[in-house]
């Protein structure tokens, strides 16, 4: 199933720009965009945040003064998270109840909420009253992926559709037309794409059944792709290639991040288990 959801991923970025990656889980909308860079528990490696900074200032439009000012930004916020992750990090492991844990996590989420504001603020002071805007449609809400997942499931689909729209104009600078025109497309995808997780639930394990599934969303990709240059200028058509370039840049180096994190933990477990053996021959001798 995570390999069709990678797989989907990427199919969602085709057809709407490449602003509903996130949503491949479920694929309504897209509670979450690419996470801009300084997001997210875990420290993320120099390439990733150049990639996800670089996918930011194609969103927001942001000139080359903007983008030195708004990477300052990001990178402070990056090492405060960091600092703050590791602070609590420290205590949980010695907390003596759930309780106690609890209330730390609690803390800890205040003390992330209070500095994403602040963040917020700084940028507010760099980036124009339309680019804030944009950045709030696309970036204002993060979550946790759990908490994404449930978001999703409990939201309508009309919602979703609206939600879409919102962060699509807030990236194309829609007409009312564009929007109108683009509403019954988003619509007929998400539709389709319910059928298509239904039948890959189903394929289960079969290969060749998941193949099909697959091929499936390859072609409801492609004609979604024409419908899109009937309604998007060729400019939009332009920065949405871009910006679907630049986020599957980004999903790779993600799975390639996952790879070696897999590959690191596998290498520990092994020399833990022959440390462990070791031990043992010792203790019989």
């Amino acid at each position: 199933m995570r390999i069709f959801r990678s797989s989907i991923s990427r199919i969602c970025v085709a057809l709407t720009a490449g602003v509903m990656l996130a949503l491949a889980a479920t694929f309504g909308t897209q509670a979450q965009t690419t996470p801009p860079p300084g997001a997210g528990g875990m420290q993320q490696q120099p390439d990733m945040q150049t990639m996800r900074l670089d996918l930011m200032a194609l969103q927001l439009d942001l000139t080359d003064q903007q983008r030195t000012k708004v990477k300052s930004i990001l990178d402070d916020q990056d090492q405060r998270r960091q600092s703050v992750m590791q602070k609590y990090r420290k205590r949980m492991k010695s907390a003596t109840d759930s309780s106690a844990r609890q209330a730390m996590q609690s803390k800890m989420q205040s003390e992330m909420q209070s500095m994403q504001e602040q963040t917020q603020s700084r940028l507010a002071e760099v980036l124009d009253e339309g680019q804030m805007k944009s950045y709030d449609t696309l970036y204002g809400q993060q979550s946790s992926p759990s908490q994404r997942g449930n978001q999703q499931q409990q939201q309508k689909q009309g919602d979703r559709v609206k939600q879409s729209l919102e962060q699509l104009g807030a990236q194309f600078d829609l007409s009312d037309q564009q929007l109108t025109n683009l509403r019954p497309i988003i619509e007929q995808q998400m539709q389709q794409m319910q059928k298509l997780r239904k039948q890959m639930k189903q394929a289960g394990k079969d290969k060749q059944k998941r193949q099909q599934v697959m091929k499936k969303a390859r072609q409801m990709q492609q004609k979604t792709q024409k419908k899109l240059g009937s309604v998007l200028t060729d400019a939009q058509m332009q920065r949405m290639q871009k910006i679907q370039k630049k986020q599957q840049q980004i999903q790779r180096a993600r799975q390639r991040m996952r790879r070696q994190r897999m590959q690191q933990m596998r290498k520990q477990m092994k020399k833990r288990k022959q440390q462990q053996g070791g031990g043992q021959q010792g203790g019989g001798q």
